[in-house]
């Protein structure tokens, strides 16, 4: 294989890895690929310099940059994140739970933007990674925005993979509750991706009315006392109005 097809594989190969197991290590992707050390860094680097790859924050390890996290209309997406960092800190700050700003990739609702709860029993962020979209809350908000076309596209089974005990596992339910979702302008996952998680959240609309995001607050299941199968608790309520609201003031923000 000549050089420059084979650094182009190597770094395919990169992309790949980080996909598949996340954040890692310099010295852990260059003994997973074979390469040497020396070489997987100026292959990083230069993912890097392209937005494919960026360094973790606080950590020496690399995980996928946005150029890998968004599929389609980059620079909106990365536009809508930048505009979103002061409206989500806010957020963050008054509900003191964490605030996600999520996308679909595939079948995945995956964390763009993240601001972490500073309370000792939390959600943690994770941005680059996600849950199944018919788990999440931000995931179904998503999904209630697409054609049934793309829906089944993504979904073409009719059994759906179960997280959890509470996971809808059939594609007729799902449809059932993204209608709702259409109908009431949010999404809840209760304990469905985890069993201990609990989120809810409202889709963020471009200026042309299209849904380029989900913004979700989550917090641990527990916190959230007496949640019925419809009916919003006080609490619940109460995030829902400053999820809209914030929301509200991201879509006015935006420029494309």
């Amino acid at each position: 294989m000549q050089p420059t097809l084979t650094s182009v594989h190597n770094a395919l190969e990169i992309l790949h890895l980080l996909r598949q197991r996340g954040p890692m290590r310099l010295s852990d992707i260059a003994e997973e690929i074979g390469v040497s050390v020396s070489s997987t860094h100026r292959l990083i680097s230069t993912l890097r310099s392209q937005r494919f790859v960026r360094q973790e924050l606080g950590s020496r390890r690399y995980e996928l940059g946005s150029a890998m996290l968004f599929s389609t209309e980059v620079t909106a997406l990365d536009h809508c994140v930048a505009v979103s960092a002061s409206v989500m800190k806010e957020l963050q700050e008054s509900t003191e739970e964490t605030v996600h700003l999520s996308v679909l990739r595939g079948a995945t609702c995956l964390f763009a933007a993240s601001y972490e709860s500073k309370r000792s029993a939390r959600v943690t962020s994770r941005v680059g990674f996600g849950p199944l979209a018919h788990t999440a809350a931000g995931g179904k908000v998503l999904l209630a925005a697409l054609d049934n076309d793309r829906l089944f596209e993504l979904l073409p089974s009719e059994q759906l993979h179960k997280e959890t005990e509470r996971s809808l596992h059939r594609r007729e339910d799902l449809l059932e509750e993204l209608e709702l979702a259409r109908s009431q302008g949010f999404a809840r996952n209760i304990g469905e991706s985890e069993e201990n998680m609990y989120a809810i959240a409202v889709p963020v609309h471009r200026p042309n009315g299209e849904v380029i995001s989900s913004l979700t607050i989550a917090a641990p299941l527990s916190r959230i006392a007496n949640i019925g199968s419809n009916a919003l608790t006080q609490y619940e309520q109460s995030l829902l109005l400053a999820l809209r609201q914030s929301a509200a003031q991201i879509e006015s923000i935006l420029a494309f």
